[in-house]
């Protein structure tokens, strides 16, 4: 039997909103929690919270927040993609409440029950989607939200080995697990979802066509011609899933050979797929400011690989400018692009933004502070607080802009 042809909607079904597009759960429950992972480092200091959040924070970041973004995105995309039925209200809830689970457990500081649980969400949520692909016999999804899916399953896989003891066989297999958990959870993605959707930043000034070329969300048309062909949709799947092979063999040379080497590689991965699944971007004058931005916030992120290449004993230290300036910037400014797209007529946002040249300056500050407490030993505990409090001031911006549009109904098609 003969696969059904995507139609990039829906299959109508008796679903509350909030449940056919997730996002409008997920988005706010990952701000709260990263603010709340954010706290955790002023509350220690002034002596209010007891454990050091070492462990809980990066915990709480990458699967509170990251988690909660690429379960939203793609709770919302994938059905679409596969013209299946919407997410139900039961699968989001319980989603949603292993995911609130796990970030209390690490909140607890019980980190192996934490990351016990969030492999159980991991591989429910996996179910979840899967179940539509194959108990339905859809055609795949474009090949980056299938690199996204495997993400999630990689995500499962580290936390099943973190479990399991995996990172107390060696010094090389802890850093391993690490890389692949706070790095390639975030890292594949953005590969994936940013080759489909990122050349819709630019549209205005001939970026990718698309289904529904104003709305810059997840397309509930056909798609344009452009990206209907099958010979480009084959070669942006090879720059994909070839570039994501190289992140993961340079988290092995990272960990096991040479940090140089392994960050070396990884900056050629990000400058491969940049340039070759996002052609024009570069080219192209940025046609307002969430544009400019997510250039900026690409380029800080292969920045941070050049500087761990150049300066590899202060790997830690540049870390956090991939994680502030480049993954918090990119999730922010894809889920910005989502709510506006479901929830708002984009052609009506101009393109030029106080509020997010704000946020992005702040980003910016922020990645140098935190940057700054390594670099400067002396300095450590005043700008770990700074760059903890101007995080959650840019998260709560964030949440306070959208916050009436995701009560909002989609905009009519019309």
């Amino acid at each position: 039997m003969a696969k059904a042809p995507p139609t990039y909607e829906v299959r109508e079904g008796r679903v509350p909103l909030w449940a056919s597009e997730p996002f409008r759960v997920f988005f706010p429950l990952g701000i709260l929690a990263a603010v709340f992972g954010l706290l955790l480092w002023p509350l220690h200091y002034a002596g209010w919270w007891p454990l050091y959040p070492a462990v809980q924070h990066p915990r709480i970041l990458v699967f509170g927040f990251g988690s909660a973004f690429v379960f939203g995105f793609l709770g919302t995309a994938w059905p679409r993609f596969l013209g299946s039925s919407a997410l139900s209200a039961a699968e989001v809830l319980l989603t949603a409440a292993g995911w609130l689970a796990a970030v209390l457990f690490y909140a607890r500081g019980s980190i192996p029950g934490g990351d016990v649980v969030a492999a159980a969400v991991a591989g429910w949520f996996l179910l979840v989607l899967g179940r539509r692909l194959f108990a339905e016999g859809r055609e795949l999804p474009p090949p980056g939200f299938a690199l996204a899916f495997f993400a999630v399953g990689l995500s499962l896989a580290v936390l099943l080995a973190w479990s399991a003891g995996w990172a107390t066989r060696s010094v090389a297999w802890d850093q391993f697990l690490r890389l692949l958990a706070y790095q390639g959870f975030l890292l594949l993605p953005i590969f994936g979802v940013g080759s489909y959707l990122f050349a819709r930043f630019f549209a205005p000034q001939g970026g990718v066509p698309s289904g529904r070329p104003s709305s810059g969300g997840v397309p509930s048309g056909r798609p344009g011609k452009a990206e209907g062909r099958p010979g480009r949709r084959v070669r942006r799947g090879l720059v994909v899933w070839g570039c994501a092979g190289l992140v993961l063999v340079s988290f092995a040379i990272e960990a096991w050979l040479s940090p140089r080497a392994g960050n070396g590689l990884r900056l050629v991965a990000v400058g491969l797929w940049s340039a070759l699944a996002l052609p024009g971007i570069w080219r192209v004058r940025a046609p307002g400011t969430r544009a400019w931005a997510l250039r900026l916030g690409l380029g800080m992120a292969g920045l941070a690989f050049l500087l761990r290449a150049v300066w590899p004993s202060l790997l830690f230290a540049f870390e956090h400018l991939l994680f502030l300036g480049g993954f918090s910037l990119v999730i922010l400014l894809t889920a910005d692009r989502v709510v506006l797209g479901h929830c708002d007529d984009p052609a009506r946002v101009a393109p030029r933004s106080g509020m997010w040249r704000w946020i992005f300056w702040l980003v910016v500050l922020t990645a140098a502070t935190r940057a700054t407490a390594d670099l400067v030993p002396s300095t450590r505990v005043s700008h770990h607080i700074y760059a903890a409090l101007m995080l959650a001031v840019v998260l709560g911006l964030w949440l306070g802009m959208h916050a009436k549009r995701l009560r909002r109904r989609p905009p009519s098609s019309e």
